[in-house]
């Protein structure tokens, strides 16, 4: 069910706009949900672990999330594990989700079960920060806070994508609680002939990767 407090952004020059903010494009990020759903497909029952289909989605979106992203000045970085892209300037990192559904009225949930780690990423990006000022619902962190955290939450089978881009609430359980704002991107049928276009050339290096810890004073 959708919170009556959540901002919901579906016309598509408020999404184009909303993702610029982001550092964004609704291309960018309609090439990293079909990245995951062709890895997706791959999988071959009875043949493959159960969990080859979630497990090769996530890892096919965090590539091209971070193939797409690096251009534009984003760095890797993880959080207890969790891969995720980083850019200082702005204050914000990104990841790659999962869901059930998602651009419809009801929330999407993650595929599976949140678990410490994440709750904790999440809730970070509203801790107080040094100078004992809340963290702002902006997409921009202020100094001295810890990096706002949004998601590209991904729902997809071999015959339809559905993909948008949100920012979680803080929670406690093993599930999204709500969000803070919900980006709808795309709510297509696949045409399961179609060849992804996404670029697949390999990264020269890797070793501009910064690793997140937790930090007294909030700074990453």
């Amino acid at each position: 069910m959708q919170n009556l407090d959540t901002i919901v952004i579906d016309e598509p020059s408020d999404v184009q706009a909303a993702l610029a903010m982001l550092g964004l494009t609704k291309e960018k990020v309609v090439i990293i949900a079909k990245a995951a759903v062709y890895a997706r497909a791959e999988y071959l029952p009875g043949v493959d672990p159960i969990n080859f289909p979630g497990t090769r989605a996530y890892q096919a979106g965090i590539r091209q999330l971070r193939l797409l992203t690096y251009p534009d000045g984003w760095r890797p970085c993880r959080y207890r594990n969790i891969e995720l892209v980083y850019n200082e300037s702005m204050g914000l990192m990104f990841s790659f989700q999962n869901v059930d559904h998602a651009c419809q009225k009801d929330e999407p949930r993650s595929i599976s079960s949140r678990g410490e780690a994440t709750r904790e990423l999440v809730g970070r990006g509203y801790e107080v920060d040094l100078f004992g000022s809340a963290v702002p619902m902006g997409a921009v962190s202020p100094p001295n806070a810890f990096p706002t955290i949004w998601y590209i939450c991904t729902a997809a089978d071999e015959r339809r994508l559905q993909v948008e881009v949100s920012r979680p609430k803080p929670f406690e359980g093993d599930q999204f609680e709500g969000f803070h704002e919900r980006i709808f991107i795309e709510d297509q049928d696949l045409d399961t002939d179609a060849i992804l276009s996404a670029p697949t050339e390999p990264l020269d290096e890797l070793d501009t990767e910064i690793v997140v810890t937790k930090k007294k004073n909030g700074n990453i």
